[in-house]
This record gives structure tokens, sequence and C-alpha cells, in this order.
């Protein structure tokens, strides 16, 4: 039986980049290893609308690419935290045996002190060998009675690769979601590895990795066929903690490889509107939460004082921009915690002046939609990574304007040598730098549209030689 590649995970559809993310792959693997079988697991369970949605979206991508659902939530207890990534994951019922035995061994409340970092060294790196060499196996008995199509995609999986994220983190400004999101996530590589099936992890970013979880991580990364990163910050840091690997390296996230798009509906946005090609600046703004989210680790890190700076910041670019170039600007999202916030923090504290050549996206829209407005915008500007991805791979000048707690990832830009195009939002004349940068992009816009299509190649190169690699074990 020929063996498929099996991809982890799709990830949900609050944020086009975690949608533009598995596209990318999918389009990618169609182009390089044209009939390869393709099996991505989603991130949340079946009965949750992020499945229905990737089982409809992402084959259109690749002819062979097939999306199956998450089972590991169902089967490993969740920590006692009241926030979930979804209603149907708050209220699970744990199936099977394999979370039952792992508490039966060693109770919940040291399982508890694990998990906050608490027991002495020699009893959790007792623990840890458990989730490395035993729990995995007991999970693929669990899979076998109650997800068989999950168990028969482990079972006949020639290599599992671990996409394009930030989830293999813990302990990021104090989050420590271990049985609740960072074992879970990390499950299908943990059981390639107690399977002893090859398996990598590609273009991830590493902002944090604490106690315990690094005595986990470090025979995870070990036994791994390569770790890569999507940003050289990550990747010195991980060097800075001292893991070992078979191979570590630099590798783009696959978003840039992301080519959809939906025009009918970008035509009838733009005739609403009034927008014209290449006539409007499009701004994508990050604003972190006032407490901490399952889906904003930032949540209450940033003060509400600094989101005032970031956002008198981006009222001055705009009120400027309209000002100097006659151009419009768009107010768009990529996640959907930004539809109404970005309206009260930064559209309505604009001047009326501005706010009349302003047009805010008032609905959530998909990647393709996105895609197409981008493509025709005059610049990008974005506090969100995945924007600018989008934009690299699609030769759309941008500025990226991100502050501290976005993580490690803002160093894509530089990795990518656009590092100009980098602009902190928590500088003091973040504003001014931003406009001066954005009327040199106008300025200059044929020469650097051209440059990002030369970044863009080679960008594809390196990915060209990740999937080679994979393909490789498929043989």
């Amino acid at each position: 039986m020929k063996k498929h590649l099996l991809v982890t995970y799709a990830w949900s559809i609050n944020n086009i980049g975690d949608m533009g993310i598995q596209g990318g792959l999918f389009t990618l693997l169609r182009k390089q290893a044209p009939g390869l079988q393709v099996k991505l697991i989603n991130y949340l369970p079946e009965r949750d609308p992020a499945y229905a949605y990737y089982k409809q979206a992402l084959p259109p991508y690749n002819p062979d690419g097939e999306v199956l659902p998450m089972p590991f939530f169902d089967l490993i207890g969740g920590d006692p935290l009241p926030d979930a990534a979804s209603e149907d994951i708050r209220n699970a019922q744990v199936k099977g045996n394999a979370w039952r035995n792992l508490c039966a061994r060693y109770g919940k409340i040291k399982l508890e002190q694990f998990r906050t970092g608490v027991l002495p060294s020699f009893e959790a790196e007792k623990i840890a060998r458990d989730l490395l060499d035993r729990f995995p196996l007991e999970i693929m008995e669990d899979l076998k009675v109650h997800f068989p199509e999950l168990a028969a995609a482990f079972a006949d999986a020639g290599f599992v690769y671990y996409n394009s994220g930030t989830t293999l983190n813990f302990g990021r400004l104090g989050v420590r979601r271990l049985f609740g999101y960072t074992l879970p996530l990390a499950m299908s590589l943990l059981l390639a590895r107690a399977l002893h099936i090859p398996y990598g992890i590609g273009s991830q970013s590493f902002d944090l990795i604490e106690w315990p979880v690094e005595l986990i991580y470090d025979r995870l990364f070990r036994d791994a066929e390569f770790v890569y990163c999507r940003d050289t910050d990550s990747l010195n840091y991980l060097q800075q903690k001292k893991f070992t690997f078979k191979a570590l390296d630099f590798r783009p996230d696959t978003t840039v490889y992301f080519e959809g798009g939906d025009e009918p509906w970008k035509e009838e946005f733009f005739r609403k509107n009034g927008l014209k090609k290449e006539k409007f600046m499009t701004v994508v703004l990050r604003i972190s939460a006032p407490k901490p989210k399952y889906h904003d680790p930032t949540g209450g890190a940033v003060t509400r004082e600094r989101c005032r700076h970031q956002m008198a910041q981006m009222k001055h670019l705009i009120e400027n921009y309209i000002a100097r170039t006659g151009q419009k600007v768009l107010i768009a999202h990529e996640t959907r915690d930004t539809l109404t916030d970005a309206k009260v923090h930064l559209y309505d504290i604009l001047t009326p002046e501005a706010q009349k050549n302003t047009v805010y996206l008032e609905e959530f829209w998909t990647p393709e939609q996105a895609l197409s407005v981008y493509r025709e915008s005059s610049l990008l500007v974005s506090v969100e990574m995945h924007s600018i991805i989008l934009a690299v791979g699609n030769a759309v000048p941008f500025i990226h304007a991100p502050y501290a707690e976005c993580g490690r990832k803002r160093q894509m830009v530089r990795d990518m040598g656009l590092g100009e195009y980098l602009v902190d939002l928590d500088d003091a004349e973040a504003g001014e730098k931003m406009l001066d940068t954005a009327l040199k992009i106008l300025r200059e816009r044929p020469a650097l549209c051209e440059k990002l299509r030369e970044t863009r190649n080679k960008l594809a190169a390196l990915s060209a030689k990740s999937m080679a690699e994979v393909t490789a074990f498929l043989k």
C-alpha cells in the first residue's frame, strides 16, 4: 500500500492567516508533488464549523488532499481553565482509557503540579518520559476504538509533517495550557515518534518553551527528521535552549504560497465603497484583549495607555496619508477580534474628514477575498503578520508595524531582506515613520513589486527543498 503524507493542523476560521497557511501548503504540494495523497488533520473536532469549512475549502487547492477531524481534544483532559477553543471542547467528555490511565498512574494533583512546574525534577522527568513513550501508544489504542479513520491515517502514514504556526509554545506571557492546548497540539508528533513514523516540524515560531515541557521537547526535537523555523529569532532561541537536532534551519511560512482570490466579491465591494485599483491603502490592526484568551496570549499584556498610543500612531498615518495622497483608506481585519475593536479604537478617533475617506470593513472576510483586495491596494499596513506574508507572496508593497508581544515571527520581515518596511508600533514616532515609508513606497512602487517577486522566488526555493525532503520518505 502506498503511504500518504499526514499533515497537522488546519487551524481556526477566525484568522485569515490560519486559513491561508494550509491553502498555501496544498498549493505547494500540488505543484511539486502532483498525485501525492495528503491527509490533513483539522485543529477542531468534526462537530465544529471549522472542520466543515476546511473540509470544503482546502481540496480545491489540491485534488489529492483530504481533511480529517481533530481527535485529541476528546481524548485528553483539559486544563482547569474556563475558556477553550470552542464550546464543543469546553463541554467535551473524555473518551477512551489513555487519559484515565495517566491520571491513575500519577493522580490529578501530580499532573496539575507538573503543569504548573512545581514538581521535583525527578518526578517531572518520569511524567515526561511517560508522555513521550507510553501515553501516545495508549492514545493510539483509543483512536482505534473511537476514531478508526484517524488511527488508520497514522498507521498508513509515510511521514507526519507539522506545518506553520506558533502552537508548540508553552508558558508564553504566563499561558501554561498543557493538557488543554500544548499536549493535544503536539500529540501528532508524539504519536509519530512512538509509532516510529518519520516526522518533521516545518516553519514554526517558538516564542517560549518553559520547563517541564522542555523535558518532552528535548527528545521530540532530537528524533525529528528536521525542525524548521519561519524566523531566525526562533531559530536562535532554540539554539540558546541547547536542544539538539538532526537538522535545524530557516524555512518560510507556507501562507506565502496562497494564491486564492474572489474577484466577484472584490468587484462588488469596490463598487459599494468607491475603491479603485492602487488608489487606497489597506490597514490591518492587532489589538490585544484586556485579559488572556485561549487564542490571544497577549491578552492583558498591553495596557490601555499603550493601546491608545498605538492607535494614535495609526491615526497620524491615516489622516496624513489621505491629506498627502488624496487616496482612500480601508480598515480591514486579519482576525475576527478586530471586527468591532478596530472601529472603537481607531475609526472612531479619526477626524470627520478622514472618516469620509476611510472605508471600514463591517464583516469578516475569507482569505480569498482579502487577497483579492490586497492585490489592488497601493500598499498594505498591518500589525498582524500573515497579511504581510500574503503581501510578500503576491508582490504587494507593505509596512509591518507590530509590537513586541506579537512574537518572534515579526523577525520574518528582516529574514526576507525587507527590514526597512518594519516599524515598531510602540515607537514614539511610529506614525511619522510609517507615513514616510508609505510615501517612499508610492514613489518606488514598481521597483519594490519586482523586489517582492524576487523574494518570493527565493523563499519558494527553500520550501521546494523542504518538500523534496518530505516526499523522499514517501517513495
